[in-house]
C-alpha cells in the first residue's frame, strides 16, 4: 500500500519502535558481559532511539505550521506549556515516591541546595548548571528537547530559506563543542526538511517500486548504516544516528502498514512513549533494580519492563482524564 501521507497514526508507529528502543538501550547498555555479545552490542546500538525523536520532533513541529504562518507566541504557548505540564505532572507522582519510600531524597540527590536543584531541573536547564543529571538521568533530554523547541522558529525559516545549505552548517556543528545541542541539530533541522520537502513520501513511494524486495533494501541499508556506526569514522557513532534513525523509520513503517496488528501495538506503544520515557527509569534503575533483573532472559526482561510500563501509563491517563488535566493542557 503506498502511503499518502506521513501522519501522526505513522509517526506513532515509530516512536512506539523508539521507545522499546529506548528500554533496551538502558537495561542493558551497561551489561558488557552479563547478557552476551549481541544483547551488549543491539543495547548500544539502540541509542539511535534519541536520534529518532529528534528527527521526528523537528518533523512534527514543521507539520503543525505547515500551511499556515508561524505565530510564535502561539507557537511557544501550545507547545512549550504541554511539555512542560506532562513532565511535571511525571515528577509530581514518582518523586514523592522516591522521597518517601525509596530512599531517594532531595538532599541525597541535590545537595544541600535541594530546593534550588529540583527547581533547575523542573525548568530543563539542569544539564547546563552543576545540577547535571540530577533526580533522573532519564531527564536530560529535557534540556535538548527545550532547547530544540527555542530554536525551532529560525532553524524552520533557515532550513526553508537556505534548504541543503543549512543542513550542511547544521552538519559541521557535530563537530563543534556547543554544550549538549550540537550532537542534535542537524537530526532536528532534518526532520524539519523532511516536512517541508514531504521527504518520507517520496522516499516511500520510491521504495513500492521495489516491490517486496523493498524490505531486503531497507533491512541491508540498515544493517550497513549500523555497522558503520560502530565501525566508521568522521560520522560514526551518534553523528550517523539521523540516516540509522531514518532508516529505522522506514522499516518501522513498512512493517507497520504490512501488517495492521503490528500497526496497532506499535502505535498503543507509541501514544504513551513521552510517559514511559519520564518514568521508566525510577521502574528498573531506582526503585525496583532487582526485581527487573530478576528474570533470566533479556527479552523476557524487556518484555516486564514494557508491560508494566504501559500499565502504569494507562493509569495515568486515566487519572489525567478524571482531574481534568487534558483540557488543561
Amino acid at each position: 500500500m503506498l502511503l499518502q501521507k506521513f501522519d501522526v497514526s505513522i509517526t506513532n508507529a515509530s516512536k512506539g519502535m523508539a521507545l522499546m528502543l529506548i528500554l533496551w538501550h538502558h537495561l542493558f547498555y551497561e551489561h558488557v558481559h552479563d547478557e552476551g555479545f549481541l544483547v551488549y552490542q543491539s543495547a548500544l546500538l539502540a541509542k539511535v532511539c534519541v536520534g529518532i525523536y529528534v528527527v521526528l520532533s523537528g518533523y512534527g513541529l514543521a507539520e503543525s505550521i505547515k500551511h499556515k504562518a508561524l505565530d510564535l507566541v502561539a507557537f511557544y504557548k501550545r507547545r512549550v506549556v504541554k511539555l512542560y505540564l506532562n513532565y511535571w505532572f511525571i515528577a509530581l507522582l514518582f518523586i514523592p515516591i522516591g522521597t518517601l519510600f525509596m530512599g531517594r531524597s532531595l538532599e541525597s540527590v541535590f545537595g544541600e541546595h535541594a530546593y534550588v536543584g529540583l527547581l533547575i531541573q523542573m525548568l530543563g536547564l539542569h544539564m547546563f548548571t552543576d545540577v547535571s543529571y540530577g533526580y533522573n538521568a532519564t531527564w536530560w533530554f529535557m534540556s535538548l528537547i527545550i532547547v530544540l523547541y527555542a530554536i525551532f522558529p529560525i532553524t524552520f525559516y533557515l532550513t526553508k530559506r537556505f534548504h541543503l545549505w543549512f543542513l550542511a552548517v547544521c552538519a559541521v556543528l557535530l563537530f563543534v563543542p556547543i554544550p549538549l545541542v550540537n550532537d542534535w541539530i542537524f537530526p532536528f533541522a532534518v526532520g524539519i526538511w523532511l516536512s517541508q520537502i514531504n521527504g518520507f513520501v517520496k522516499m516511500f513511494a520510491w521504495l513500492d517500486t521495489q516491490g517486496k524486495a523493498r524490505f531486503v533494501t531497507l533491512i541491508v541499508l540498515t544493517c550497513a548504516v549500523a555497522w558503520y556506526r560502530e565501525n566508521g569514522w568522521l560520522f560514526d557513532s551518534i553523528r550517523a544516528d539521523t540516516f540509522f534513525g531514518i532508516l529505522l523509520i522506514l522499516l518501522t513503517t513498512e512493517w507497520a502498514m504490512a501488517s495492521s496488528k503490528s500497526r496497532k501495538v506499535l502505535e498503543f506503544i507509541g501514544v504513551h512513549s513521552f510517559n514511559i520515557f519520564l518514568f521508566h527509569t525510577f521502574i528498573y534503575y531506582y526503585y525496583f533494580p532487582k526485581f527487573t533483573y530478576s528474570f533470566s532472559n533479556p527479552i523476557l526482561i524487556f518484555a516486564v519492563l514494557l508491560g508494566i510500563c504501559l500499565i502504569i501509563s494507562v493509569g495515568i491517563e486515566k487519572l489525567k482524564e478524571v482531574i481534568g488535566f487534558n483540557k488543561l493542557v
